[in-house]
């Protein structure tokens, strides 16, 4: 036996996979060829609490410094990459209006603080805001009443006026320099949406916008994000197909918008078919004809389906606009499987919706029996629902936060061969001298292939399954073994339903 079966023998023996001389399946990695580069990151929607963000706020201040503290101690470990934060300029800093209807503006009040809680954090943790609110203004549903036709749309001047004090405020006056991108209206094709799905009125704002951000001289710290679209949703009222909208935006707003922005919730049949990425892969076609990003600014699973909705009643507190699975183990699955393909597609980053339940409730009406349950955990698990088990981290935090974590910043996603094997998909960065490679199997057939994978650092290799997912005592993933080391072939094995990755990164 040669000194590198010997190697290699050994290597099976403390990490069940290693160097293989006779290789099947084999999963060629090719680091020269780059599918995007630059990647911004993955990351999560995170909101600043409206009903709870204060002594004024429906609930009253329940998120206290130990609640918010839990939080960052979880995004600690996670290390997203990339933050939606989205608002409305009535919940914050808009307080009324003088006689002549002017916006009266204040930020220096305690639901703008909250928001700097975030920003704080992001702005110490080098991570990308996508920053925005929800729609215009009292054309969404509002907290205040009376005040419904203060501002005619999207496109009225005021409004956009509002936003650049508010941004000038934040990055120049704060420093908030996290602030990179903005998202004007929320999914603005929909017909919940305050545009009601007309894009023109949408195209006139973000005209008005980027005008006025170069004007104020905040262009070289953000640039406006779009469509924001629901790009698999088709609006019968509206001008253009959910992709239209970013086909239009492209021809319309080329100066106007400097990162593309969609969101999908798609059905679970469709991740695991792979059909996700066909999809996506022709609408990230779009704006790399322009040579620009693009990035998911939400991304989840749908919820209609009988079983969801049939859950969410029997939860007392969960709203119909809920997703149920976020309690399962294979929520983390479908999740993985969706990023794998959304970086394979070339998208440069994704936020899941959504990090917490205590953010929003239906409507944001702030009733303590609808809450939108798409969290990671619900940080008022004891407070709303008596419930203290609910402030547990999930299973999905396992295989999401370690796709935050180990695909940095500045990464570049690189092609793979497709597996010839139904069910297992892989995705892989290199960044710097270091690289990462998530792997799915989404079937129920446990299988193997083999990595064409030469580095000359140790990897470690962490594992997602439903029997087996280690974790420290914070809950936080645990790799299953270290110091792996292989120049060629690496085996692999991969369990039934199982998300696993490899990654040379140490924090």
């Amino acid at each position: 036996m040669n000194n590198r079966v010997k190697f290699c023998v050994l290597l099976v023996l403390i990490s069940f996979f290693g160097c293989n001389t006779t290789p099947e399946n084999i999963v060629k990695i090719y680091s020269d060829q780059i599918i995007s580069s630059n990647f911004i990151g993955n990351g999560v929607q995170w909101s600043a609490y409206p009903h709870a963000d204060s002594e004024n706020a429906e609930w009253g201040n329940l998120m206290t410094a130990e609640k918010w503290d839990m939080n960052f101690k979880r995004l600690d470990f996670m290390k997203p990459k990339l933050f939606r934060v989205m608002d409305q300029a009535n919940w914050r800093y808009l307080v009324g209006f003088d006689k002549e209807d002017n916006p009266i503006l204040s930020f220096d009040n305690p639901e703008v603080k909250a928001v700097e809680k975030i920003l704080d954090y992001a702005q110490q943790n080098n991570i990308s805001v996508l920053f925005g609110e929800w729609g215009t203004p009292y054309k969404v549903h509002d907290k205040k009443e009376g005040f419904s036709d203060k501002f005619t749309g999207a496109n009225d001047p005021k409004w956009i006026n509002c936003i650049v004090e508010y941004l000038d405020y934040l990055i120049i006056e704060k420093g908030y320099t996290c602030i990179k991108y903005y998202n004007l209206i929320n999914e603005p094709n929909g017909d919940w949406a305050s545009t009601k799905g007309d894009f023109n009125e949408w195209k006139e704002g973000v005209v008005l916008l980027s005008k006025a951000i170069k004007e104020k001289g905040l262009d070289t710290f953000i640039t406006v994000a779009g469509p924001d679209a629901v790009h698999r949703y088709n609006n019968p009222n509206s001008t253009y197909s959910g992709i239209g909208w970013i086909e239009q935006s492209a021809k319309q707003l080329t100066e106007e918008i400097g990162i593309y922005e969609v969101h999908d919730y798609a059905k679970p049949s469709m991740v695991k078919s792979g059909e996700f990425q066909v999809f996506n892969e022709k609408a990230a076609k779009i704006p790399k004809a322009l040579n620009k990003q693009i990035i998911f600014g939400e991304i989840g699973l749908g919820k209609s389906n009988a079983t969801n909705q049939e859950r969410a009643k029997n939860d007392p507190f969960a709203s119909k606009d809920s997703q149920m699975m976020v309690y399962d183990y294979s929520y983390g699955i479908y999740m993985a499987d969706a990023a794998i393909q959304i970086m394979n597609a070339g998208y440069s980053g994704a936020a899941a919706w959504a990090l917490d339940d205590a953010m929003h409730t239906l409507d944001d009406i702030g009733n303590k029996n609808e809450l939108k349950r798409w969290g990671m955990w619900n940080s008022l698990g004891t407070e709303i629902c008596n419930n203290p088990e609910d402030e547990n981290i999930r299973p999905w935090f396992y295989s999401w936060s370690l796709l935050c974590r180990y695909f940095p910043t500045g990464s570049s996603i690189i092609k793979t061969d497709e597996t010839k094997i139904a069910g297992i998909r892989l995705t892989a960065a290199t960044y710097k001298d270091d690289i990462t490679v998530a792997l799915i199997n989404n079937s129920d057939i446990p299988n193997k292939i083999t990595l064409d994978l030469s580095t000359s650092k140790t990897l470690r290799k962490y594992v997602y399954t439903a029997q087996d997912r280690k974790t420290d005592k914070n809950n936080f993933p645990v790799p299953v073994a270290t110091n792996i080391i292989c120049k060629d072939f690496l085996n692999i094995e991969l369990p039934a339903n199982s998300f696993l990755l490899l990654t040379t990164i140490k924090y």
